[in-house]
């Protein structure tokens, strides 16, 4: 092999180890699945009062409506979060437990029922009869 063209392989092969261990350096720990989970959930909350803003208030009772899920309306971790977390049927009965409001602005419900807990829109919501 020539000189000059071992020379720039030389370079070349440093230079690719550089790169390497830099990538390594800044590629970070690894984490379980249950702290991923954690570090992927929005830390930031809104202190909004919003006692006056909503339809209902804590200890209300509600009815599901809507959803394009058909029959099944989602319910989300947070208020306006991304990904629901589960599903409610239409037109079930909820408790109100707790108001909340998205960086929206948007005005969300903490609700329990028969398929558990979670948030829904205030659009998702008809009054009790």
């Amino acid at each position: 092999m020539r000189p000059e063209v071992r020379s720039r392989l030389l370079i070349l092969t440093v230079l690719v180890l550089m790169f390497s261990s830099l990538a390594c350096a800044r590629a970070g720990r690894v984490v379980s699945d249950a702290e991923a989970t954690q570090l992927a959930l929005p830390t930031a909350t809104i202190e909004v009062d919003l006692s006056g803003e909503g339809e209902y208030q804590v200890g209300d009772e509600a009815i599901v409506v809507g959803g394009s899920y058909g029959a099944l309306v989602p319910l989300f971790a947070n208020p306006g979060a991304n990904f629901f977390s589960s599903q409610i049927l239409a037109n079930s009965p909820v408790t109100i437990l707790n108001l909340g409001q998205d960086a929206d602005g948007n005005i969300w419900y903490e609700v329990s029922g028969i398929a558990g807990s979670g948030w829904l829109l205030a659009e998702n919501l008809k009054p009790a009869e």
